[in-house]
């Protein structure tokens, strides 16, 4: 498939910091992008109720502490 400069950009850029991700991070930002496509683990469209839910659990994990800010980022990123 050909890919322009910038989305190899954009992949590459996408790879570095999904890398840094925990299992847990990757699992959600996994759920989210399944969302934003619409689909479920089996491949078919959630319902509304479904999506404010894992909205609701994502909330709960911020509120939670589940999360890396950019200046934590930042910091662990200049320790490589």
């Amino acid at each position: 498939m050909f890919r322009t400069m910038k989305e190899q950009t954009i992949n590459k850029e996408f790879n570095f910091y999904y890398n840094m991700l925990s299992e847990v991070q990757k699992k959600s930002l996994l759920s989210m992008m399944k969302s934003f496509l619409g689909e479920n683990e089996k491949g078919k469209r959630i319902s509304i109720a479904q999506y404010n839910k894992e909205l609701e659990e994502a909330e709960e994990r911020i509120n939670h502490g589940q999360f890396v800010t950019q200046e934590s980022l930042r910091k662990e990123s200049e320790k490589w």
